[in-house]
């Protein structure tokens, strides 16, 4: 094992990513998908902006090239569906020529195969729900197979690990567990699994783990029994407050995150101002435990379109949630015979007042001189959606409510047109997780080299 192994997350191009790059990194990685936008990205409903990507992915691997270190990044899609990750090899295959490089990268898609998964559910496999709740079947059906639109996997360090044997610069995947993939080179090289994965959850986000957070890299120092993180902008400082506090997110345990084939115990880790941009971190631990794969998929439940509108005439606001039942009542009268929660959803959410939690909000009095109402229309069909919106926003804005003074205008709409279609709606139905012997048995690694003959 080497004394120490250098990792530098994802760069952009700038100053700081020079910087981080002096300091002779022997990796570069940098994560790219989430849940984080919801469930229509993975339900193909939109496809993700690559702007940011594309810069991240130049910079990234022209600079990895030139080193001669490997690079490992997950696409930059929102959901790591096959569709995005072949959207970002264009690109890649597009800039090896503008940048006259060479590339030899093993490729790693996300997405699982349908017949896979119902090979399996036919074979007795219990894939139970991640999350104990109505919305998810407790185990995983065919039927919730053949209803997703994409279904991905969050593949964890042993496929990456195994595609940097291929002779090649660098590793690019779909949906990938974040610290996954900046695992794979510390476990390769022998380094202790507890704080490898402690390692990528410190730098998973770049700059959010410093302070202030710039958005620029970080740097990471594995060591035999503890590592460094610095951020490679010197504006910013990594403190023991910063790292300890980042260390903690994004688990209902503070201390623990399970991970597929073990759980990062933190409870015992030591976080030490190493210097004033530097904090020193010991004591992370990996209990293994059975391999689980989560698997995600959505389907499409309908179309949406919305009007968003702002009030600011004390007397509606007064009596706002009388007047938009009454809205309500009258949507229902003149749709008849379409039935509401059935064949449409009409949800009013009233931003100035409970608009975040709704029923949960536990302040109850409206001191608010303004609200903003986002009329939300769901439907089998876009037309249907589209049509009972326009009525709903027609209706807000002539319907009489108490003290009225003027019979229009008591609503604005910022934009026109004021009902606008959102398109397909989608919904989590997979969110189970794959009990697996081998964690590389669902996926398979291609070698591809760039740039591409034509």
């Amino acid at each position: 094992m080497a004394e120490e192994l250098k990792t530098l997350n994802g760069i952009t191009g700038d100053k700081a990513g020079e910087i981080g790059l002096s300091w002779n990194p022997d990796v570069m990685v940098s994560q790219g998908n989430s849940t984080d936008g919801g469930p229509a990205y993975l339900g193909g409903a939109f496809s993700s902006n690559f702007l940011v990507t594309k810069k991240r992915f130049r910079a990234t691997i022209v600079a990895a090239k030139r080193k001669g270190i490997p690079f490992i990044l997950a696409d930059g899609g929102g959901a790591g569906i096959n569709r995005e990750l072949e959207r970002i090899l264009a690109f890649v295959d597009e800039m090896s020529k503008e940048e006259n490089i060479k590339l030899r990268v093993a490729v790693i898609p996300g997405e699982l195969d349908k017949e896979y998964l119902i090979q399996k559910i036919r074979a007795g496999v219990k894939i139970r729900r991640l999350v104990d709740t109505e919305a998810l079947s407790e185990y995983l059906t065919e039927e919730d197979v053949d209803r997703s639109e994409h279904i991905a996997a969050q593949m964890g360090p042993e496929l990456i690990m195994k595609a940097l044997d291929l002779d090649v610069d660098g590793v690019i995947t779909g949906r990938a567990l974040d610290i996954g993939l900046f695992m794979a080179l510390p476990l390769k090289r022998g380094f202790d699994k507890g704080l490898a994965a402690h390692l990528g959850k410190t730098m998973e986000c770049s700059g959010q783990v410093a302070v202030p957070d710039l958005g620029g890299p970080v740097f990471g120092i594995l060591r035999k029994d503890h590592f460094l993180i610095r951020p490679a902008d010197p504006a910013a400082k990594c403190t023991i407050e910063s790292v300890a506090g980042h260390s903690f997110y994004e688990r209902p345990d503070p201390s623990h995150e399970e991970n597929p084939g073990g759980l990062l115990d933190i409870s015992s880790a030591k976080f030490e101002q190493y210097d004033e941009r530097t904090v020193k971190v010991s004591g992370g631990r990996w209990i293994p435990a059975p391999f689980t794969l989560k698997v995600e998929g959505a389907r499409i439940v309908g179309y949406r379109s919305i009007c968003i509108c702002g009030v600011r005439e004390e007397r509606l606001i007064s009596c706002i949630d009388l007047f938009l039942e009454q809205v309500r009542k009258g949507t229902e009268e003149k749709f008849r015979p379409l039935k509401p929660g059935k064949d449409y959803r009409l949800l009013f959410r009233n931003y100035g007042k409970n608009g975040v939690l709704g029923d949960a909000e536990p302040i109850k009095q409206t001191t608010s001189h303004e609200l903003g109402v986002v009329i939300d229309i769901v439907a089998p069909e876009q037309e249907v959606a589209d049509g009972i919106c326009y009525s709903v926003s027609q209706d807000v804005v002539h319907r009489h409510y108490p003290g009225r003074l003027s019979t229009a205008a008591n609503v604005a709409y910022p934009f026109s047109p004021k009902e606008n279609s959102l398109g397909p709606v989608c919904e989590w139905n997979i969110w189970h997780l794959l009990p697996l012997d081998d964690p590389c048995e669902p996926f398979k690694i291609e070698r591809r080299e760039f740039p591409t003959r034509k």
